[in-house]
């Protein structure tokens, strides 16, 4: 089998089928991604290419562990051309760049590079994920440059790059290998180590004449040399990170590690010397074994969460087909391939059945069945007609399709919802935030421990001193601490990608699990947000003709997103319109609905009064008023269908602990006693202004209620705000995604159940993996410092306490499984409403 080529800029191995490629130094030179191909590009426009003849002259290795401090000097991450494909600009002050780090190695790496980027002038803020080893920075671009906080990075001894997803597969591949290379080399060294200590279990000893057996005096050299490579090897991550922590004056918790080996080694040193009776070489070859072995597993699980997190985006092609022809291409005419990242708004593209779209477009068919299982991994193909924006991430089903690209890839929906579910991820809850502040003054704690423990056995007992403090400094396990949260955050996370749910803020996992009320909005939550006007007339004493109050509404509710309001719209476009109708200015106003001047007078349309109606509504119609200087003249009826799973979903949630709802809507109460009844609610509230419902949320969590509140709606917005854990969708308004914990992409409202079920799953498992931690190392401790535990016992301890704590949230995957059925989903192929997924 023939070996992957590896990229020109970075020395990974290239992907089958990439197609990124230059010519730079004469020859045509391949990459493993976009990113790596455009860095190289702008280092060749910058008449900078000799760079790369001096790295091939010095060797590749080397040149890939020095390129970062190279690209600082050369500012070319400076450039936007470059930024724009890592860096964006947030709500918040300043821009943030996405960048993923290599040589972590434990939690501590990332406390001290989180500490070391917030001590830099210019630094807004900094968040790094453990699990994934994501980095979200953002600075003030007047006071610094992206170069020179890169360079910081460099100066700790880490390596930071542009984040793609590809990228990181590919680094975690070869980390992984390196690390399966040391743990074998460290396991068949531990053997002979062990050989030779079990021999002298059983026959070692001082002889008659006080002396040890020659056989054992070179078993004692041959594991001191043995011992001293599985160190230099083995352990080298160990010394680099305590290094690395000495130098920049911070405790890590490499440093209780290091201080053990180191004194385990100078111990075992001695007794060889002076043929004393102890030496400790079988508990080093086994705690370096066992450490490495723990970490290599907890290394193999956080890549298990990280796929979980870039399942979307790893299928996400690299060359589409475009027509050649532009912008008037027809479907006759030739198509080229293109690389996806070379696409351009307007561009015209073609997908194959099967196909994924890998930017936004806008479909050009009369008609066409997606799929958009990738993206709410609901199968039932979506009906979708012209001009209606497909996000990436859809796949044509049954027919090829002509689409109009709308963004660019790193503009669409897919990058965007993959940004908000890193973002949210670094969001860690109360509980996470407390274990972490723990780390590092327990590193601290176990020293100043070990200092005791050595001083007291030195005058009870001074053959116990070395031993017992050994013991202390191997047993205890900070890194169980730090682990305790985020690998079981990160299984989360992939968890509800995987049913169509977008964590935007992790830390409301803890005010989800512990829910005891759900509210919920009506129109476009428990209904399907798709609302069609079944009746519509014009009061008798209305001033004007029916075709001119039609186009009026249409007027006031062409820039709204409510549902509501593209029933209305729909409706006024099937119809004929009027010549030479005036403008309107539409504002929206939060009690009266919409309203707008036109020709002096004030026009409104919102909630209908009982006193209005002239048509016998259904219990479940919804009934809008039409206005002029507050005078009614129409009045539009509109029906709604409950949303798949709505009939389900209080039972479900009842069978996950909650036992109160509320339905909390702006409509009629006849539709809203309708929908509750049909949804298994009994506190139903009618007639709500944004206001009231936020008063009556508030009121619930006076009571001692913990709220979770699913809306949709401009109007839910306030209570989206202040509710402990908020639940929004892929279409809802823009206002309430950005007060929501957690967006739903699909239809199907069973997904609620399961969110609630895996949140209730994470606290378990946090609180089960802190518990642990916590009792291990307090009884852990004591136990070793009393001479009860020895050195060999300690470096199985430590290494058992670390791994328990990965294996455990490991088994977040089998706990929350679908134990809930979806509900299939019954919708028709009417006319699927326009919009992304974020």
């Amino acid at each position: 089998m023939n070996k992957p080529a590896p990229c020109f800029h970075c020395g990974l191995p290239v992907p089958p089928g990439a197609h990124a490629s230059l010519i730079v130094l004469g020859e045509s030179r391949l990459f493993c991604c976009t990113g790596c191909e455009a860095v190289c590009e702008a280092i060749v426009k910058a008449g900078l290419d000799e760079y790369y003849q001096h790295r091939e002259d010095r060797g590749a290795g080397v040149a890939a562990q020095a390129l970062p401090d190279i690209l600082t000097q050369l500012s070319l991450y400076d450039r936007p051309e470059i930024q724009a494909r890592f860096v964006r600009q947030t709500k918040k002050p300043g821009l943030q760049a996405h960048l993923m780090l290599e040589n972590i190695r434990c939690a501590a790496c990332i406390w001290l590079n989180e500490q070391h980027l917030r001590a830099q002038p210019g630094v807004l803020d900094v968040q790094i994920d453990y699990t994934t080893h994501q980095a979200h920075i953002r600075w003030d671009p007047e006071i610094t440059l992206l170069s020179t906080l890169l360079k910081s990075i460099t100066d700790l001894g880490y390596v930071a790059h542009p984040f793609d997803p590809s990228h990181r597969e590919r680094l975690l591949e070869d980390e992984q290998r390196r690390s399966l290379e040391r743990l074998l080399f460290s396991g068949f060294l531990g053997m002979q180590v062990m050989m030779f200590a079990f021999a002298t279990y059983w026959m070692g000893g001082y002889q008659a004449d006080g002396a040890l057996p020659l056989w054992e005096i070179i078993g004692r050299w041959t594991s001191l040399i043995v011992t001293t490579v599985m160190m230099i090897y083995g352990g080298a991550d160990f010394f680099v990170g305590a290094w690395r922590d000495l130098k920049h004056k911070r405790l890590g918790m490499d440093m209780p590690i290091v201080l053990g080996l180191v004194t385990a080694l100078l111990g075992s040193i001695w007794g060889t010397w002076e043929n004393h009776e102890y030496v400790y070489y079988d508990s080093i070859g086994m705690f370096i074994f066992f450490v490495l072995l723990a970490r290599h597993l907890e290394m193999r699980g956080r890549r298990t969460a990280a796929t979980a997190l870039d399942r979307l985006m790893r299928v996400m092609p690299a060359t589409v087909q475009k027509f050649v022809s532009h912008p008037s291409a027809h479907a006759s005419e030739p198509l080229e391939t293109v690389a996806v990242a070379d696409l351009l708004p307007g561009d015209r593209i073609r997908l194959a059945p099967g196909d994924i779209l890998p930017v936004d477009a806008r479909l050009d068919e009369l008609e066409a069945w997606v799929d958009e299982s990738h993206l709410t991994g609901e199968s039932r193909p979506i009906a979708y007609r012209q001009g209606d924006l497909l996000s990436a991430g859809s796949a044509a089903r049954y027919q090829p399709l002509n689409l109009t690209v709308e963004h660019r890839d790193r503009d669409s929906a897919t990058v965007r919802l993959q940004q908000s579910l890193m973002a949210g991820l670094l969001q860690k809850p109360e509980i996470a935030v407390l274990a972490d502040r723990l780390s590092t003054p327990f590193v601290g704690g176990v020293l100043i421990i070990s200092a005791l423990t050595a001083l007291i056995w030195l005058m009870l007992d001074p053959a116990q001193a070395l031993p017992n403090t050994i013991a202390v400094l191997i047993i205890t396990c900070p890194c169980a601490l730090a682990l305790a949260t985020p690998v079981a955050l990160t299984l989360s996370a992939g968890q509800l990608t995987e049913i169509g749910v977008v964590p935007l803020r992790m830390a409301a996992i803890e005010p989800l699990a512990n829910a005891s009320l759900f509210v919920f909005d009506k129109t476009g939550t428990l209904t399907e947000g798709q609302p069609q006007v079944t009746h519509w007339q014009a009061m008798p004493d209305a001033e004007f003709p029916e075709a001119e109050l039609l186009r009026i509404a249409q007027q006031l509710e062409q820039e709204s997103t409510h549902p509501i309001a593209a029933a209305i719209c729909a409706l006024a476009n099937s119809r004929p319109t009027p010549p030479d109708a005036p403008a309107l200015n539409a504002i929206n106003h939060t009690h009266l609905g919409v309203c707008g001047q036109r020709a002096g007078a004030t026009w409104c349309i919102g909630r209908a009064a009982d006193t209005d109606s002239m048509h016998t509504t259904q219990a479940h119609e919804t009934q809008v008023s039409l206005s002029c200087n507050q005078r009614t003249q129409a009045i539009f009826t509109i029906a709604d269908q409950l949303r798949p799973g709505a009939d389900t979903l209080t039972a479900n949630l009842r069978a996950e602990g909650v036992q109160n709802f509320a339905l909390l809507s702006g409509d009629h109460p006849r539709s809203v006693s309708s929908v509750a009844r049909d949804v298994g609610i009994t506190d139903a509230h009618a007639n709500l202004y944004p206001d009231e419902k936020l008063a009556w949320l508030k009121n619930a969590q006076r009571t001692g209620q913990t709220v979770v509140m699913v809306g949709d709606g401009l109007n839910d917005a306030p209570a989206l705000a202040a509710a402990g854990a908020a639940i929004s969708f892929s279409k809802a308004t823009e206002l309430a995604q950005r007060h929501s914990d957690f967006l739903i992409l699909g239809q199907s409202l069973t997904v609620i159940p399961r969110i609630r079920q895996i949140a209730k799953a994470t606290q378990r498992i946090i609180r089960q993996n802190l518990i642990w931690a916590l009792a291990y190392n307090i009884l852990a401790i004591p136990a070793a410092a009393g001479g009860l535990i020895t050195p060999w016992m300690a470096a199985i301890g430590m290494s058992a306490s670390s791994l328990a704590v990965v294996l455990n949230a490991l088994r977040l995957r089998q706990k929350t499984s679908a134990v809930i059925a979806p509900a299939p989903d019954q919708r028709s192929p009417e006319h699927h409403q326009e919009g992304s997924h974020l």
